[in-house]
């Protein structure tokens, strides 16, 4: 019985999280970012064969992955919903919070026919290899031990129009800025110590 509540109240979280994420957007994208989330949460995979599996539709496996499918193409969808996160995050960003700004890699070893595939360094394996560059924010305070999500981003060179590393961190750290109104302490570890992002700061 404790663990069905349990189970029910996180259930009840991630939607009410999901909801604020999604407010104002279409109705067919407020059910795909709260199936998402449940999905993810539930099976812990963010394939979407996993998170259909998760949702048990009255419907094929197949049928769920492809209308999952349409949805991550919405145009404009990602950016949309980072937007609401830093909105989300801004009220507990403190002059003293960390917002630790970590550039990094998910390195697609066996992936032939994924989409921009590029050139990465597997951080982990100190070796080069096929994938994506990553960067997320988060925000750390001092005085306790909880950690908020601040903002995140998958990008690849081989993208068309993809100006630089460079280009997205400043892009990322003017957009929390901005949003968490100059609060917060930068702190950096892996390529911060370059002269672009000090002549920027």
């Amino acid at each position: 019985m404790y663990f069905a509540g349990t189970a029910q109240k996180l259930r009840e979280q991630m939607f009410k999280f999901s909801r604020e994420l999604s407010t104002g957007l279409p109705k067919v994208a407020c059910r795909f970012v709260a199936e998402m989330i449940f999905g993810i949460q539930a099976r812990g995979s963010v394939r979407l064969t996993e998170v259909g599996r998760a949702l048990g539709e009255r419907i094929s496996l197949k049928k769920t992955e492809e209308r999952l499918s349409r949805q991550l193409g919405r145009r404009g969808l990602d950016r949309e919903i980072q937007r609401r996160l830093v909105e989300q995050a801004a009220p507990r960003i403190e002059d003293d919070t960390l917002l630790v700004l970590d550039p990094s890699d998910v390195t697609k070893k066996y992936a032939v026919k994924m989409e921009h595939l590029a050139r990465v360094r597997d951080g982990s394996q100190k070796e080069l290899g096929l994938g994506y560059w990553t960067l997320n924010i988060v925000g750390a305070n001092t005085k306790g031990t909880k950690i908020v999500p601040i903002y995140g981003r998958l990008f690849s060179h081989a993208v068309g129009g993809h100006r630089s590393e460079n280009e997205e961190i400043r892009e990322a750290i003017g957009e929390v800025s901005d949003g968490v109104r100059k609060r917060g302490i930068w702190v950096m570890d892996r390529g911060g110590d370059r002269g672009y992002l000090f002549d920027y700061l």
